[in-house]
């Protein structure tokens, strides 16, 4: 799908799903909990419309949890979470899976995202398969 490959398909679901929610929890190390407020911020100073709440909690593992609503919808990095409502991006380098979630997220707000129509990129368009990516990722070589 446009040339993406599978991770950077997960984290585009990712980058879409922290935009789209209105109340997001993240969980991850403090650097990159700074990183997450600050894009939060930028989110909702350019795309007004679509204000969302924030709380951002640090630990010491190697895992970025997104939650909405007390429910994971989105993890980079740890073992897979049970189920498969959370998008789930394997990681032996959180840092460099978030700065490629982050730079989407980026270019989606410049693009007006969630508000605009078709901004999202095509493969925002279908419903995400969890399972699939899973499946994909799994056999690709990381």
């Amino acid at each position: 799908m446009d040339g993406f490959s599978e991770v950077e398909l997960a984290l585009r679901e990712w980058a879409r799903r922290f935009l789209r929610t209105s109340t997001i929890n993240t969980i991850s190390p403090e650097m990159i909990s700074e990183r997450i407020l600050e894009l939060h911020h930028l989110f909702n100073d350019k795309v007004p419309s679509q204000y969302s709440t924030i709380m951002v909690d640090n630990h010491t593992l190697d895992v970025i949890l997104l939650y909405s609503n007390n429910q994971l919808i989105g993890q980079i990095g740890g073992k897979p979470p049970n189920g498969i409502d959370a998008v789930y991006i394997p990681s032996m380098d959180i840092n460099v899976h978030w700065n490629i979630a982050e730079s989407i997220a980026f270019d989606l707000i410049a693009a007006g995202y969630p508000g605009c129509l078709g901004c999202g990129g095509s493969d925002a368009t279908e419903p995400w398969d969890e399972l699939a990516s899973r499946t994909r990722i799994s056999n690709q070589n990381l």
